[in-house]
Protein backbone atom coordinates (compact mmCIF):
# COMPACT_ATOMS: atom_id res chain seq x y z
CA UNK A 1 0.00 0.00 0.00
CA UNK A 2 1.09 3.24 -1.01
CA UNK A 3 1.64 6.19 2.04
CA UNK A 4 0.78 9.58 1.18
CA UNK A 5 4.09 12.15 1.32
CA UNK A 6 3.14 15.76 1.64
CA UNK A 7 5.26 17.23 -1.03
CA UNK A 8 7.65 19.08 1.08
CA UNK A 9 8.20 15.82 3.17
CA UNK A 10 8.89 13.84 0.33
CA UNK A 11 11.56 16.61 -1.14
CA UNK A 12 13.30 16.28 2.51
CA UNK A 13 13.18 12.64 2.17
CA UNK A 14 15.24 12.05 -1.09
CA UNK A 15 17.25 14.91 -0.48
CA UNK A 16 18.65 13.14 2.27
CA UNK A 17 18.54 9.81 0.70
CA UNK A 18 20.82 11.22 -2.41
CA UNK A 19 23.25 12.97 -0.07
CA UNK A 20 24.00 9.49 2.37
CA UNK A 21 24.38 6.74 -0.49
CA UNK A 22 27.59 5.51 0.73
CA UNK A 23 26.98 2.54 3.32
CA UNK A 24 29.95 3.15 4.90
CA UNK A 25 29.93 5.54 7.50
CA UNK A 26 26.96 7.45 7.12
CA UNK A 27 24.75 9.08 9.83
CA UNK A 28 20.76 7.81 9.94
CA UNK A 29 18.38 10.29 9.19
CA UNK A 30 14.67 8.77 10.41
CA UNK A 31 11.77 10.19 8.54
CA UNK A 32 9.02 11.08 9.02
CA UNK A 33 9.41 14.88 8.21
CA UNK A 34 7.17 17.66 9.35
CA UNK A 35 4.42 18.09 6.62
CA UNK A 36 4.79 21.44 4.82
CA UNK A 37 2.61 23.85 3.20
CA UNK A 38 2.93 27.14 0.79
CA UNK A 39 2.85 29.32 3.70
CA UNK A 40 6.23 28.36 5.49
CA UNK A 41 7.88 29.85 2.21
CA UNK A 42 6.26 32.90 2.94
CA UNK A 43 7.14 33.44 6.24
CA UNK A 44 10.43 35.62 7.03
CA UNK A 45 13.37 33.23 7.57
CA UNK A 46 15.86 33.31 9.75
CA UNK A 47 19.76 33.41 7.73
CA UNK A 48 22.32 31.05 9.36
CA UNK A 49 25.88 32.34 9.54
CA UNK A 50 29.12 30.99 8.74
CA UNK A 51 31.46 30.04 6.00
CA UNK A 52 29.93 29.35 2.54
CA UNK A 53 30.35 25.28 3.90
CA UNK A 54 28.32 25.94 7.10
CA UNK A 55 25.71 27.84 5.23
CA UNK A 56 25.21 25.06 2.43
CA UNK A 57 25.01 22.73 5.00
CA UNK A 58 22.66 24.76 7.07
CA UNK A 59 20.22 25.56 4.22
CA UNK A 60 19.95 21.47 3.70
CA UNK A 61 19.40 20.91 7.68
CA UNK A 62 17.03 22.95 7.56
CA UNK A 63 15.00 21.19 4.04
CA UNK A 64 15.49 18.44 6.06
CA UNK A 65 13.72 19.67 9.39
CA UNK A 66 11.44 21.12 7.53
CA UNK A 67 12.49 24.70 7.91
CA UNK A 68 11.84 25.78 4.45
CA UNK A 69 12.10 29.86 5.03
CA UNK A 70 15.21 29.69 7.15
CA UNK A 71 16.31 27.56 4.08
CA UNK A 72 15.33 30.12 1.27
CA UNK A 73 16.60 33.01 3.50
CA UNK A 74 20.17 31.78 4.12
CA UNK A 75 20.53 30.31 0.47
CA UNK A 76 19.51 33.76 -0.68
CA UNK A 77 22.20 34.92 1.69
CA UNK A 78 24.93 32.45 0.16
CA UNK A 79 24.28 33.99 -3.56
CA UNK A 80 24.75 37.36 -2.36
CA UNK A 81 28.58 36.15 -0.63
CA UNK A 82 29.09 33.73 -2.66
CA UNK A 83 27.12 34.47 -6.50
CA UNK A 84 29.16 31.81 -8.37
CA UNK A 85 28.18 28.91 -5.85
CA UNK A 86 26.95 26.59 -8.19
CA UNK A 87 25.50 24.13 -5.05
CA UNK A 88 23.76 26.64 -3.73
CA UNK A 89 22.04 27.48 -6.85
CA UNK A 90 21.06 23.90 -7.44
CA UNK A 91 19.37 24.20 -4.17
CA UNK A 92 17.85 27.60 -4.95
CA UNK A 93 16.21 26.43 -7.79
CA UNK A 94 14.64 23.68 -6.44
CA UNK A 95 13.22 25.62 -3.34
CA UNK A 96 11.42 27.64 -6.04
CA UNK A 97 10.33 24.76 -7.65
CA UNK A 98 9.03 23.14 -4.49
CA UNK A 99 6.38 25.39 -4.56
CA UNK A 100 4.53 24.54 -7.19
CA UNK A 101 5.42 20.51 -7.29
CA UNK A 102 7.33 17.65 -5.48
CA UNK A 103 10.44 16.73 -6.72
CA UNK A 104 11.60 13.57 -7.33
CA UNK A 105 15.52 14.54 -6.25
CA UNK A 106 17.52 16.84 -4.91
CA UNK A 107 18.60 18.49 -8.20
CA UNK A 108 14.95 18.12 -9.84
CA UNK A 109 14.19 21.33 -11.04
CA UNK A 110 17.27 21.42 -12.88
CA UNK A 111 15.99 19.33 -16.02
CA UNK A 112 17.74 20.55 -18.65
CA UNK A 113 21.13 20.30 -16.62
CA UNK A 114 23.80 17.66 -17.79
CA UNK A 115 23.75 14.17 -16.07
CA UNK A 116 27.49 14.40 -15.30
CA UNK A 117 27.13 18.21 -13.95
CA UNK A 118 24.13 17.52 -11.87
CA UNK A 119 25.85 14.30 -10.46
CA UNK A 120 29.26 16.52 -9.57
CA UNK A 121 26.73 18.88 -7.47
CA UNK A 122 25.24 16.03 -6.08
CA UNK A 123 28.36 13.92 -4.82
CA UNK A 124 30.06 17.55 -3.68
CA UNK A 125 26.38 17.99 -1.61
CA UNK A 126 27.45 14.75 0.09
CA UNK A 127 30.86 15.54 1.06
CA UNK A 128 30.82 18.70 2.14
CA UNK A 129 27.66 17.62 4.39
CA UNK A 130 29.38 14.39 5.70
CA UNK A 131 32.30 16.36 7.07
CA UNK A 132 29.77 18.21 9.12
CA UNK A 133 28.00 15.15 10.15
CA UNK A 134 31.28 13.10 11.14
CA UNK A 135 33.98 16.21 11.93
CA UNK A 136 37.88 15.26 12.70
CA UNK A 137 38.24 13.73 16.04
CA UNK A 138 38.96 16.60 18.21
CA UNK A 139 41.25 14.15 20.79
CA UNK A 140 43.17 11.75 18.19
CA UNK A 141 46.23 12.48 16.19
CA UNK A 142 46.90 11.67 12.49
CA UNK A 143 49.01 8.33 12.17
CA UNK A 144 50.62 9.92 8.68
CA UNK A 145 52.58 12.89 10.62
CA UNK A 146 54.99 10.97 13.29
CA UNK A 147 57.93 13.31 13.48
CA UNK A 148 57.96 17.01 12.56
CA UNK A 149 61.30 18.78 12.33
CA UNK A 150 61.28 21.83 14.20
CA UNK A 151 61.27 23.95 10.63
CA UNK A 152 58.16 22.24 9.40
CA UNK A 153 55.67 24.68 11.96
CA UNK A 154 52.63 23.03 9.41
CA UNK A 155 51.81 20.37 7.83
CA UNK A 156 48.98 19.12 5.59
CA UNK A 157 47.18 15.69 5.11
CA UNK A 158 44.70 15.37 1.94
CA UNK A 159 42.34 12.53 3.03
CA UNK A 160 41.11 11.80 -0.83
CA UNK A 161 37.98 9.48 -0.31
CA UNK A 162 36.92 12.33 1.90
CA UNK A 163 37.67 15.03 -0.30
CA UNK A 164 39.12 17.07 2.55
CA UNK A 165 42.77 18.76 3.56
CA UNK A 166 43.77 18.58 7.07
CA UNK A 167 46.35 21.46 8.20
CA UNK A 168 47.84 20.86 11.06
CA UNK A 169 50.25 23.25 13.56
CA UNK A 170 53.74 21.76 14.77
CA UNK A 171 53.09 22.53 18.69
CA UNK A 172 56.19 21.38 20.54
CA UNK A 173 56.35 17.98 17.69
CA UNK A 174 52.90 17.11 18.03
CA UNK A 175 50.56 17.51 14.89
CA UNK A 176 47.71 19.79 16.38
CA UNK A 177 44.90 19.99 14.16
CA UNK A 178 43.89 23.59 13.02
CA UNK A 179 41.34 23.22 10.39
CA UNK A 180 40.07 21.31 7.35
CA UNK A 181 39.44 22.32 3.72
CA UNK A 182 37.06 20.83 0.67
CA UNK A 183 39.31 19.67 -1.95
CA UNK A 184 39.15 18.58 -5.08
CA UNK A 185 41.13 15.75 -6.57
CA UNK A 186 41.86 14.11 -9.92
CA UNK A 187 38.44 13.06 -12.15
CA UNK A 188 39.69 9.55 -12.17
CA UNK A 189 40.51 9.26 -8.34
CA UNK A 190 43.84 8.25 -6.97
CA UNK A 191 47.19 6.08 -7.44
CA UNK A 192 48.47 8.06 -10.03
CA UNK A 193 50.81 5.95 -12.11
CA UNK A 194 51.85 7.79 -15.91
CA UNK A 195 51.61 10.95 -17.36
CA UNK A 196 47.70 12.24 -18.07
CA UNK A 197 45.84 9.57 -16.14
CA UNK A 198 44.25 12.58 -14.37
CA UNK A 199 44.67 10.62 -11.29
CA UNK A 200 46.01 12.67 -8.04
CA UNK A 201 49.08 10.50 -6.52
CA UNK A 202 48.98 8.98 -2.55
CA UNK A 203 52.36 9.14 -1.04
CA UNK A 204 54.73 11.66 1.00
CA UNK A 205 55.56 14.58 -0.93
CA UNK A 206 56.57 18.45 -0.27
CA UNK A 207 55.52 21.90 -1.18
CA UNK A 208 58.38 22.86 -3.61
CA UNK A 209 57.54 26.41 -4.89
CA UNK A 210 54.99 28.97 -5.70
CA UNK A 211 53.26 30.74 -8.77
CA UNK A 212 51.40 33.57 -8.39
CA UNK A 213 48.54 34.36 -10.76
CA UNK A 214 50.44 36.76 -12.62
CA UNK A 215 53.47 34.32 -12.93
CA UNK A 216 50.98 31.29 -14.35
CA UNK A 217 49.02 34.35 -16.73
CA UNK A 218 52.70 35.13 -18.25
CA UNK A 219 53.42 31.06 -18.42
CA UNK A 220 50.17 29.58 -19.52
CA UNK A 221 47.81 32.77 -20.64
CA UNK A 222 44.49 32.40 -20.87
CA UNK A 223 44.73 28.73 -19.42
CA UNK A 224 46.01 30.44 -15.92
CA UNK A 225 42.50 30.60 -15.40
CA UNK A 226 42.12 27.21 -14.32
CA UNK A 227 44.55 27.80 -10.87
CA UNK A 228 42.56 30.84 -9.86
CA UNK A 229 44.74 32.59 -6.95
CA UNK A 230 48.38 30.67 -7.87
CA UNK A 231 49.59 27.10 -7.48
CA UNK A 232 51.85 25.43 -5.23
CA UNK A 233 53.86 22.58 -6.72
CA UNK A 234 54.35 19.45 -5.04
CA UNK A 235 57.52 17.09 -4.97
CA UNK A 236 55.42 14.41 -6.83
CA UNK A 237 57.38 12.48 -8.49
CA UNK A 238 59.11 11.80 -5.42
CA UNK A 239 62.67 9.29 -5.21
CA UNK A 240 60.17 6.35 -4.46
CA UNK A 241 57.36 7.18 -7.28
CA UNK A 242 60.84 7.33 -9.66
CA UNK A 243 61.83 3.88 -8.57
CA UNK A 244 58.49 2.50 -9.42
CA UNK A 245 58.16 4.30 -12.61
CA UNK A 246 55.86 6.24 -11.84
CA UNK A 247 55.59 9.32 -14.33
CA UNK A 248 53.97 12.62 -14.64
CA UNK A 249 54.71 16.15 -13.28
CA UNK A 250 53.12 19.37 -12.28
CA UNK A 251 50.88 18.16 -9.46
CA UNK A 252 50.16 21.41 -7.56
CA UNK A 253 48.06 22.52 -4.80
CA UNK A 254 45.92 24.99 -6.60
CA UNK A 255 42.70 28.08 -6.42
CA UNK A 256 39.95 27.54 -8.88
CA UNK A 257 38.88 29.74 -11.76
CA UNK A 258 37.04 32.88 -10.80
CA UNK A 259 33.47 32.02 -12.27
CA UNK A 260 33.10 29.41 -10.07
CA UNK A 261 33.08 28.99 -6.28
CA UNK A 262 33.95 25.08 -6.18
CA UNK A 263 34.95 22.28 -8.27
CA UNK A 264 33.00 18.66 -7.87
CA UNK A 265 34.73 16.77 -5.95
CA UNK A 266 36.82 14.41 -8.62
CA UNK A 267 37.42 17.11 -11.60
CA UNK A 268 41.10 17.82 -11.86
CA UNK A 269 43.97 16.41 -13.78
CA UNK A 270 45.38 15.23 -10.85
CA UNK A 271 45.82 18.01 -8.81
CA UNK A 272 44.37 19.36 -5.05
CA UNK A 273 42.39 22.24 -6.05
CA UNK A 274 40.85 24.19 -3.39
CA UNK A 275 38.56 27.04 -3.30
CA UNK A 276 40.52 30.79 -3.75
CA UNK A 277 39.13 31.61 -0.22
CA UNK A 278 40.77 28.55 1.19
CA UNK A 279 43.51 28.30 -1.10
CA UNK A 280 44.74 31.99 0.15
CA UNK A 281 44.12 31.05 3.77
CA UNK A 282 45.83 27.41 2.97
CA UNK A 283 48.79 29.41 1.77
CA UNK A 284 49.98 31.34 4.46
CA UNK A 285 51.00 28.08 6.15
CA UNK A 286 53.03 26.65 3.40
CA UNK A 287 56.54 26.97 3.22
CA UNK A 288 58.32 25.76 0.10
CA UNK A 289 60.65 23.59 0.61
CA UNK A 290 59.69 22.10 3.41
CA UNK A 291 55.66 21.81 4.32
CA UNK A 292 54.72 18.39 3.91
CA UNK A 293 51.65 17.22 1.84
CA UNK A 294 50.48 13.43 2.94
CA UNK A 295 48.40 12.30 -0.07
CA UNK A 296 46.60 9.13 1.22
CA UNK A 297 43.14 7.15 0.99
CA UNK A 298 41.51 7.63 4.23
CA UNK A 299 43.10 9.63 7.61
CA UNK A 300 44.14 7.14 10.12
CA UNK A 301 42.88 8.56 13.63
CA UNK A 302 45.03 7.51 16.72
CA UNK A 303 44.61 8.25 20.22
CA UNK A 304 47.28 9.97 21.90
CA UNK A 305 49.26 6.60 23.64
CA UNK A 306 48.46 4.64 20.01
CA UNK A 307 50.29 7.87 18.55
CA UNK A 308 52.79 7.77 20.93
CA UNK A 309 53.76 4.80 20.42
CA UNK A 310 54.24 4.42 16.94
CA UNK A 311 55.87 7.42 17.08
CA UNK A 312 58.68 6.09 19.13
CA UNK A 313 58.72 2.72 17.02
CA UNK A 314 59.51 4.97 14.22
CA UNK A 315 62.35 6.90 16.19
CA UNK A 316 63.92 3.97 17.53
CA UNK A 317 63.66 1.43 14.16
CA UNK A 318 66.16 5.01 12.62
CA UNK A 319 68.44 5.42 15.52
CA UNK A 320 69.09 1.34 15.70
CA UNK A 321 69.95 1.87 12.12
CA UNK A 322 72.06 4.83 12.56
CA UNK A 323 73.87 3.03 15.69
CA UNK A 324 74.36 0.03 13.48
CA UNK A 325 75.92 1.94 10.74
CA UNK A 326 77.95 3.91 13.10
CA UNK A 327 79.43 0.76 15.29
CA UNK A 328 80.99 -0.34 11.32
CA UNK A 329 79.05 -3.26 12.26
CA UNK A 330 78.15 -3.95 8.34
CA UNK A 331 76.19 -7.26 9.16
CA UNK A 332 74.21 -5.71 11.76
CA UNK A 333 74.00 -2.55 9.32
CA UNK A 334 73.20 -3.96 6.06
CA UNK A 335 70.32 -5.86 8.08
CA UNK A 336 68.42 -3.19 7.86
CA UNK A 337 67.82 -3.16 3.84
CA UNK A 338 65.31 -4.93 2.20
CA UNK A 339 65.63 -7.13 -0.75
CA UNK A 340 64.31 -4.86 -3.30
CA UNK A 341 66.83 -1.86 -1.75
CA UNK A 342 68.09 0.49 -4.44
CA UNK A 343 69.89 3.80 -3.50
CA UNK A 344 70.03 7.06 -5.49
CA UNK A 345 72.30 5.77 -7.99
CA UNK A 346 70.31 3.03 -8.89
CA UNK A 347 72.45 0.45 -6.62
CA UNK A 348 70.68 -2.99 -5.99
CA UNK A 349 70.83 -4.51 -2.35
CA UNK A 350 73.81 -6.96 -3.66
CA UNK A 351 75.73 -3.60 -5.20
CA UNK A 352 75.32 -1.42 -2.09
CA UNK A 353 76.48 -4.96 0.43
CA UNK A 354 79.63 -5.32 -1.89
CA UNK A 355 80.61 -1.55 -1.42
CA UNK A 356 79.50 -1.01 2.26
CA UNK A 357 81.50 -4.45 3.19
CA UNK A 358 84.54 -2.75 1.26
CA UNK A 359 84.32 0.35 2.41
CA UNK A 360 84.23 -0.48 6.10
CA UNK A 361 86.97 -3.26 5.77
CA UNK A 362 89.48 0.13 5.75
CA UNK A 363 87.57 2.08 7.99
CA UNK A 364 88.62 1.85 12.36
CA UNK A 365 85.96 4.05 13.52
CA UNK A 366 82.78 6.20 12.64
CA UNK A 367 80.87 9.28 14.23
CA UNK A 368 77.01 9.76 12.72
CA UNK A 369 74.18 12.26 14.11
CA UNK A 370 71.01 13.07 12.55
CA UNK A 371 69.39 16.34 12.79
CA UNK A 372 66.24 18.19 12.10
CA UNK A 373 64.66 14.54 11.88
CA UNK A 374 60.85 14.06 10.60
CA UNK A 375 59.24 11.04 9.90
CA UNK A 376 55.83 10.75 7.60
CA UNK A 377 53.60 7.35 7.04
CA UNK A 378 51.12 6.39 4.34
CA UNK A 379 48.86 3.09 4.82
CA UNK A 380 47.61 0.54 2.79
CA UNK A 381 49.32 -2.48 0.91
CA UNK A 382 52.46 -0.87 0.90
CA UNK A 383 52.61 1.47 4.44
CA UNK A 384 55.63 3.73 4.14
CA UNK A 385 57.78 5.52 6.35
CA UNK A 386 59.54 8.50 4.64
CA UNK A 387 62.31 9.85 7.29
CA UNK A 388 64.55 12.86 5.89
CA UNK A 389 66.99 14.25 8.03
CA UNK A 390 70.36 16.03 8.07
CA UNK A 391 73.18 13.56 8.07
CA UNK A 392 76.93 14.49 9.31
CA UNK A 393 78.95 11.52 8.56
CA UNK A 394 82.36 12.09 9.98
CA UNK A 395 85.37 8.78 9.99
CA UNK A 396 88.91 8.05 10.03
CA UNK A 397 88.86 8.61 6.14
CA UNK A 398 86.52 10.84 4.90
CA UNK A 399 83.72 13.98 6.41
CA UNK A 400 80.15 14.08 4.73
CA UNK A 401 77.23 16.25 5.10
CA UNK A 402 73.60 16.10 3.63
CA UNK A 403 70.01 15.92 3.61
CA UNK A 404 69.31 12.41 3.48
CA UNK A 405 66.41 10.52 2.43
CA UNK A 406 65.17 6.37 3.84
CA UNK A 407 61.92 4.99 2.38
CA UNK A 408 61.21 1.81 4.69
CA UNK A 409 58.11 -0.75 4.00
CA UNK A 410 57.55 -3.95 5.58
CA UNK A 411 59.49 -7.09 4.36
CA UNK A 412 59.24 -10.56 6.98
CA UNK A 413 57.62 -8.34 9.20
CA UNK A 414 60.13 -5.71 10.23
CA UNK A 415 60.31 -2.45 8.68
CA UNK A 416 63.50 -2.51 5.89
CA UNK A 417 64.97 0.54 4.18
CA UNK A 418 64.08 0.46 0.68
CA UNK A 419 65.19 3.13 -0.75
CA UNK A 420 67.94 5.74 0.32
CA UNK A 421 69.11 8.83 -0.96
CA UNK A 422 69.58 12.96 -1.50
CA UNK A 423 66.55 14.33 -0.17
CA UNK A 424 65.12 16.34 -3.16
CA UNK A 425 63.11 18.45 -0.91
CA UNK A 426 62.04 18.82 2.76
Amino acid sequence: MKKRVMPWAKFSLCLVLLLFFTPAAQPRLTPPWPQQHIPVFEQPGRVMSGSPEQMIVAAIDAVRQGRMADARATIDALLVKEPNYNLAHLVSADLYAMRAAPLASLGGAAVDAPRDRLDDLKREAQMRLLRHVAPPPSDRLPAQLLVLSPAQTHAVVVDTSAARAYLFKNVDGVPTYVTDYYVTIGKLGTDKNKEGDQRTPLGVYFVTSHMSRPQLDKIYGDAASLYGVGAWPISYPNELDRREGRTGHGIWLHGVPYDTYSRAPLASNGCVALTNEDMTALARQLSPGSTPVVNVTRVEWLDRASWDARRASALARLESWRTAWESVDTERYLSFYGDRFTDQDGKTLASWQKQKLAVNAGRSWSKISLGQVSIFSTSGENATWVATFDQDYRSDKVNNQMRKRLYWQEEDGAWKIQWEGRARAG
